[in-house]
């Protein structure tokens, strides 16, 4: 049974983003989860570190609603592929903006380097802007006093990223046809760069990553493992980097895929706007 416009539309919308959240969980699951789960145990260490430092008795351990395994197996897993979802869903409506503006422009961009570029942009402007400013930590990286500050530091600098983004994306369209692609672009890019960097140098910094424990007998417990600390920064990055490029290349192949389905048709048809009228076979000569 074949699908109808609206069906195809929204599985273009939809399955990018859901097999790049199925592709980033089993990458998370691979490598960044053993290095939570090295989060959890130097958190343990530490709280008995300090309570015995503090009481000399141990520590209670509060009642966890989901276990370890439910968080790590079922609520990682669904919060990505909803992330990976949204994402798909803001990459469709950007891409078809773009799409737009370029074709109205005189433009014809193809359908799979477009995509991907579109697709590379939204991960410098919502990912690795941010994250070079305020890069991840792991779950148990932080400082209660402090959380608040980063998370609104961290949103001003998404928020700041992803609308200079809009803007030299903007300026760049206009500037093309004066000075041609290839200056626009560099302008473009380069505005945008002057711009994060800026806000780069103006927002405030964070140093939450734990230190070393000593106590009167000397060194109780080392800081958090710095080997630790830069793998999940990197594998983060490298999980969005992921999300995105599978959206890219996905919604490239489908965009491609329609656009040749829709044009088939009409190079198929059969013009039915000619009629050939046939001699009646009743018809006889007239005889003398």
């Amino acid at each position: 049974m074949p699908l109808s416009g609206d069906a195809r539309a929204a599985i273009g919308f939809l399955v990018p983003g859901a097999a790049a959240g199925l592709v980033a969980v089993a990458f998370s699951r691979l490598l960044i989860e053993p290095l939570i789960s090295a989060a959890v145990d130097y958190e343990g260490a530490r709280e008995h570190v300090e309570a015995q430092l503090a009481g000399g008795g141990d520590h209670g351990h509060d009642h966890e609603l989901f276990t370890r395994a439910v968080q790590e197996n079922v609520g990682a897993a669904v919060g990505v592929i909803v992330f990976g979802i949204a994402m798909g869903i803001l990459f469709a409506v950007v891409h078809h903006v773009v799409r737009g503006v370029l074709v109205r422009r005189g433009f014809r961009p193809d359908a799979s380097a477009l995509a991907l570029l579109v697709a590379a942009g939204m991960f410098v402007a919502i990912a690795l802007a941010p994250g070079l400013k305020y890069p991840a930590n792991p779950p148990t990286v932080g400082l209660e006093d402090t959380i608040g500050a980063r998370s609104s530091a961290f949103l001003t600098m998404t928020v700041v990223s992803v609308v200079t983004a809009g803007v030299a994306l903007a300026a760049g369209l206009a500037w093309a046809r004066r000075w041609g692609g290839w200056r626009a672009a560099g302008a473009a890019v380069s505005g945008y760069a002057a711009v994060i960097l800026t806000a780069m140098l103006l927002l405030p910094n964070f140093h939450e990553v734990p230190g070393p424990i000593v106590g009167p007998d000397g060194l109780l417990l080392d800081g958090f493992p710095a080997e630790v600390l830069g793998e999940f920064r990197v594998y983060s990055m490298a999980v969005h980097a992921l999300t995105w490029l599978v959206i890219g290349v996905l919604s490239g192949i489908l965009g491609g895929r329609g656009r040749t389905a829709a044009r088939r048709p009409a190079s198929g048809s059969v013009p039915h706007a000619v009629n050939v009228v046939a001699p009646s076979a009743t018809s006889k000569s007239s005889t003398p």
